[in-house]
C-alpha cells in the first residue's frame, strides 16, 4: 500500500503547533498520512502535501472525522518521519499547516492557498536560525531513497 499511518506523535506534534500558530484551525479536520513511496514535483522531491479531499473522499470519511468528513489531508514523506530530525519534521508540518487558509465568514471556511514565494513569510522567519533547512532535508531523504533503490 502506498499510504500508511504516522506514529502518534505527529498527532502531539499537529496539537502543539495549532495551540502555537495555527489556533484558527481549531474546527478543522485533517487526515495526517505516511506517504510511503517518493513524492516529486518539478524534478524536486516533497516532503509534505496538503490536500483538499474530493467530495466522494469526504463522504467516505464521514464516520471517522463527522460533519462531512475530513477537510484536509496532510501527506508526510515516510522517510522524513523515519530518518529526520522532530524539528525538521515540524518545519515541513507548520510549513503544510500554511497552506490551509481560514475564512470566518465562508459557508465553507477552509481553503488552500499557495506559497507566498518559494515558502511563507512566516515560515522564513520563524526559520532564519536555519535558512537552508529544506534543502538539507530534502537531500537526506533523497540520498535515503536512491540507497535503497540501490540495494
Amino acid at each position: 500500500m502506498k499510504y500508511d499511518d504516522v506514529p502518534e506523535t505527529i498527532a502531539q506534534l499537529y496539537e502543539d503547533l495549532k495551540k502555537k500558530h495555527f489556533p484558527y484551525l481549531a474546527n478543522a479536520k485533517i487526515l495526517f498520512l505516511a506517504n510511503k513511496k517518493k513524492m516529486v514535483k518539478k524534478g524536486r522531491i516533497v516532503l509534505g502535501k496538503c490536500v483538499k479531499p474530493s467530495d466522494l473522499l469526504r463522504y467516505l470519511s464521514r464516520h471517522e472525522a463527522p460533519d462531512e468528513g475530513y477537510d484536509f489531508i496532510i501527506l508526510l514523506d515516510n522517510k522524513l518521519m523515519q530518518h529526520c530530525e522532530e524539528s525538521d519534521i515540524e518545519r515541513v508540518l507548520r510549513h503544510e499547516l500554511r497552506h490551509i487558509f481560514f475564512d470566518s465568514d465562508s459557508k465553507n471556511p477552509y481553503s488552500l492557498i499557495d506559497h507566498d514565494f518559494t515558502d511563507f513569510m512566516d515560515e522564513v522567519e520563524l526559520n532564519k536560525d536555519d535558512p537552508n533547512w529544506a534543502n538539507r532535508v530534502a537531500r537526506t531523504v533523497s540520498l535515503i531513497y536512491e540507497q535503497e533503490k540501490d540495494q
